[in-house]
């Protein structure tokens, strides 16, 4: 409590300095200090909740907030209907403009008639998904597939040794080349990730973060997964015969690979920093 009056105080300095009309707060602890400094000035409040679930300090701030933008149709119903708004989650404007998938895969040095699946842990990477994958990977290795595995810099060094031939591992990936390279996709379903697959129209399995405030990880999933666009595997249930048998059966089903790459797609919001821009200016122009 100390510090969060400290902060308060600290960033009414910055902001009477600056002097926002409005002020977009995304969540997070860091968050509160900063909207509650510009409540106090007057200043017009936005927050985006990214999750299907809202976290804690989203929650307790839509009380000061004057618009609530959501990621998820789903999360609306924990706010005021009058407040909330379906955006849809910011990506950065690189996945509105994928390469081709044969120029991806060139300039990534990948081989360009392989099926290619697109491993991500998130930015830290995923020790528990990294052993899956590098447990399966024996199973599918058949000379036709090959994984392309950020795995986070933590456990690079580690993961270096089962790197071979069409298996690549790299601490971090560029992003929209690396989904434009894929034909498929095994990763977290933190909301970021889940913008920025959808956005490239990739199929996927989800395989949530069990200890996420609320499981909001597992909702996630669940979400695009009733929507047909993927299929979700629960960490603890998970083993690497079960994983490898769910991405044979896909890799040899391209008609059910295109039915989820068309749902994924369907299921971004590719304007969503417009939305949340559009928002925000309508406050001001309103005040």
């Amino acid at each position: 409590m100390i510090k969060l009056i400290a902060g308060i105080f600290r960033a009414r300095r910055i902001l009477k300095n600056f002097g926002p009309d409005v002020v977009i707060g995304t969540g997070g602890y860091t968050t509160a200090a900063v909207l509650l400094a510009a409540r106090s000035l007057g200043c017009k409040i936005v927050i985006h909740e990214q999750n299907a679930v809202p976290g804690r300090t989203n929650l307790w701030l839509t009380r000061i907030s004057d618009k609530v933008c959501v990621s998820v149709g789903s999360s609306a119903k924990f706010f005021s209907a009058d407040k909330v708004v379906v955006t849809g989650m910011p990506v950065r404007k690189d996945f509105a403009a994928l390469i081709a998938k044969a120029d991806a895969r060139r300039e990534l040095g990948l081989s360009e008639d392989l099926f290619t699946i697109l491993v991500v842990g998130g930015s830290q990477g995923a020790k528990r998904l990294n052993e899956l994958v590098i447990e399966m990977w024996p199973k599918l290795d058949d000379g036709a597939t090959q994984i392309f595995h950020q795995v986070g810099e933590r456990n690079i060094s580690d993961m270096q040794a089962h790197a071979g031939l069409n298996y690549r591992v790299e601490a971090y990936v560029d992003m929209p080349l690396a989904v434009a390279a894929a034909d498929m996709v095994i990763c977290r379903s933190g909301a970021s990730t889940i913008a920025e697959i959808t956005a490239a129209g990739l199929p996927s399995i989800l395989v949530p973060y069990p200890y996420a405030y609320a499981d909001h990880q597992k909702l996630n999933a669940q979400d695009l997964v009733s929507k047909n666009a993927a299929i979700m595997c629960e960490e603890s249930m998970t083993t690497p015969e079960m994983l490898a048998e769910i991405v044979s059966d896909l890799r040899a089903n391209p008609k059910k690979l295109d039915e989820m790459a068309s749902a994924s797609k369907k299921y971004a919001i590719t304007d969503a920093s417009q939305k949340v821009a559009e928002v925000a200016m309508n406050l001001i122009a309103d005040s």
